[in-house]
Formats: structure tokens, sequence, C-alpha cells
């Protein structure tokens, strides 16, 4: 009886639903909380500074920034994992299954970015939070899929999971690019010469896992010095990492897997906990209607269903890909709508986009909650009662069911490859 509760919990712990329940949760504690006459302890846990010392060395920084730019760095590591499995053996390893998801990703970042731009045009520091709406959180988007069940074909779970990938790959372009304060040439020549040590282990062949993860940490201390966000070395690290140890078993998914445990129940949740508490006092009806809100709010409700759906239309009707498997246009479009849940991605940008100045009274931050929520809400009822069941056709759906496994991040023994 005992083996069978703790496999059961097992197995909860382990669903990819989990996560972003813990996440909701926490967020509603946070908004709770911070509006609570215990508001101030919950800003002065965030503002607590900790952190090293050695000698004259130190790296004391707020909780809030170890959260942000600390424990989110293992987020985007696992996400650097996940692109190399994909792309290299996965299902996006095939040409033909890389434009429908690319290019939908494509508009679903062009077009909220220029809904929010066209809010904003009269106000240059406005104008950088205009990646805000252009992020979709996989975690919420697939959980209230897979709460759907086999009314939704395992076909668009496929086709959200690599529309996510594409969307982070963009998000991680984005940051690169637009988010980065004054560059250290000394802290990114450190940052050099950890990614050449993470080549040489690579060309040599090298599978053990501690030895990745030394340079990764160096990598990480030399850009966060350096004026670049220190989440890319997480990204950069990933990729450097061998499919596969000697004996041919898979090396990124072990790790991948060993992961997505703790990002799921502990790093998102805990991220989602800092970033979610929202003072609604401060809000005012001059910041709520102001040419940000409106602009994240557009941009994820409208901007994203809309970029998202007419780029798969266009992709499908001039044959640059096929329909996904047992799906119908409506269902297409009810996986779009849950597109606009752009929450922890989209509040990490908007960290990076006015850090420090809180000058929208914290409207921002709850427009993306708003837009997230009513993305999330319409998007279910509409799949659930408008959107036809794909358990009606029982072949097809049988038939996709394959296909999902093979994005699921099977861990089937192939080939040795020992550096890739």
């Amino acid at each position: 009886m005992q083996h069978k509760i703790r496999n059961k919990i097992n197995d909860i712990a382990h669903h990819d639903a989990t996560g972003g329940i813990i996440m909701l949760v926490l967020t509603i504690i946070a908004l709770a909380y911070q509006n609570s006459p215990y508001g101030f302890d919950y800003r002065d846990w965030l503002n607590t500074k900790a952190g090293l010392t050695f000698g004259s060395f130190a790296l004391i920084k707020p909780v809030i920034l170890w959260i942000n730019d600390g424990l989110i760095t293992i987020f985007f590591f696992s996400i650097g994992l996940e692109l190399k499995h994909e792309f290299m053996e996965g299902h996006l390893s095939k040409l033909s299954n890389v434009c429908l998801p690319g290019l939908a990703a494509l508009g679903g970042i062009i077009v909220p970015s220029g809904i929010f731009a066209l809010c904003n045009l009269d106000d240059p520091y406005a104008l950088r939070g205009w990646a805000i709406p252009s992020a979709t959180d996989a975690a919420f988007s697939v959980a209230i899929l897979l709460m759907l069940g086999k009314r939704v074909p395992s076909s668009l779970k496929i086709f959200l999971l690599s529309l996510a990938i594409f969307d982070d790959i963009g998000a991680i372009v984005i940051i690169a690019i637009f988010y980065t304060s004054q560059l250290s040439i000394l802290a990114l020549s450190f940052a050099g010469l950890a990614i050449l040590g993470l080549i040489f282990l690579n060309f040599m062949g090298v599978t053990r896992k501690s030895f990745y993860y030394i340079f990764g940490f160096l990598l990480w201390f030399s850009i966060l010095k350096s004026g670049v966000h220190a989440t890319l070395a997480g990204i950069i690290t990933a990729f450097f990492i061998p499919l596969k140890n000697h004996d041919g078993s898979p090396l990124v998914m072990e790790i991948y897997n060993n992961l997505k445990l703790y990002i799921g129940v502990f790093i998102l949740p805990i991220f989602a906990f800092a970033n979610a508490g929202i003072d609604l006092s401060g809000i005012t009806k001059e910041f709520l209607f102001s040419g940000v809100s409106l602009g994240i709010f557009l941009g994820l409700f409208v901007g994203k269903q809309i970029g998202v759906f007419l780029m798969t239309y266009l992709c499908i009707k001039f044959g640059f890909a096929t329909m996904p498997q047992g799906a119908n246009w409506r269902q297409i479009y009810g996986v779009c709508i849950l597109t606009g849940i752009g929450f922890t991605m989209s509040l990490f940008v908007d960290g990076l986009a006015y850090w420090g100045t809180p000058i929208f009274g914290y409207a921002d931050s709850l427009a993306i909650l708003l837009g997230s929520t009513a993305s999330g809400v319409i998007g279910y009822l509409f799949l659930r009662f408008f959107a036809g069941d794909a358990r009606k056709n029982p072949e097809v759906q049988a038939k996709v069911s394959d296909d999902q496994e093979q994005i699921s991040h099977n861990t089937t023994t192939q080939e040795p490859n020992q550096a890739s």
C-alpha cells in the first residue's frame, strides 16, 4: 500500500501539468501576500541581499536577482538541452517538421510586438518593452492541452511543443541582441575562454558531466559580469554537451530528464512567486489603460493568436507544410489562442526592459497576468466546447499517438556519437 502511494505521488510530481498547477497556486499566493498587511515582508525578502565574499572579492545580490539571474539560468540550460536533442535527433531533425512551427512562432513574435509598438510609438522608453508580449509559456499552455485529454489530437500537442521551442529560440535571440547593458571586454574575454574550454571538452569526446558544469559555472559568472544577460550561459553550455555517452546511452536527455522535475515543481514556481507579487494599490486607471498595459494585453491575447494562426494558415495554404494529422482549423485556432499565455517568459522580459523603474505602477505585470489568463481561459473553453472532438476519429488518434511519443524525449539507445 505504501509502495503504491509512493508511486502515485511520483507519477503526479512528474506529470507535465503539475508544474503549471504549482505555478498558478504560487502566483495567487504571491498576489495575495503582496496585497495583504504583510506585503512589506514579501518585498523585504525579495530585496534581501545574499552572496559570498572571498578576500576583496564579493558577489552580493538581492534574492530576486539570484532567482532571475541564477535559478532561471538552469531553466534556460534545460531549454538548450531540449533544443539540441530536437534538432539533432528528435522531431525537428526532419526539415519537413520545422517549417510549420517555425513560421508560426515567427508570426507569434512579429504581430504582438507590432501591436505593442503601435500602442507606444510616442514613448521611446515604453518601447523598450516591445518584446514582452512575444513570449509563450510552454508549461502553462501544454498543461491546458493535457487537461483537454484526447479531445485535442496529439498532432496539435506536438505542434504546440515545437512552436514553443522556436518561440524560445526567438526569446534567446531577442535577449542577446536587445537586452544587454554596457559590455565589459574583460568579462567577455573570460567568457570566451570558458567557451573554448567547453569546445575542447566536446572535441575530445569527454562525457563526464561535472567538467561541463564547472566550465558552465565559469561561463555564467563571466557573462553575469559582462553586461550580457547571464541566462545565455545556460543555453551555450547545453549546446556543447555531447548527445551520447561512450556506450551510446543518451547523455543530453538524461540530464534534461533529471532536471525536468526540479524545474517544473521548484525553479519555475519560485520564479513565478518572486515576480508575480504585484502591488495592486499602486495601479491607477491611468496606468491600467496606458500604452504599455494595453500593448501587453492586446499583444498577448489578440496579437499572439492572430500572428500564429495567420502564419499557420498561409504555410498550409501555400503547401509549405501539411495540416496536423487529425486536426481541424477550429482546433488549430484554439491552440493559437493558448500561445498568448506569456506568463513566466513575459515577466522575465518585462524585468529586463523596465528593471528598477516601476514607473508603470506594476500595471505592466498585471497586464501580463490578465493577458495570459484570458488566453488560457478562452483557449480552454474554445477547445472544450467549440472546436470539435478528436475522439470521434479513433483511427487517426491512435496513429498520431505514435508521433506524440517521438517528441516526449524518449531515451532510445542509438549509435554512439561522442562529440556533437
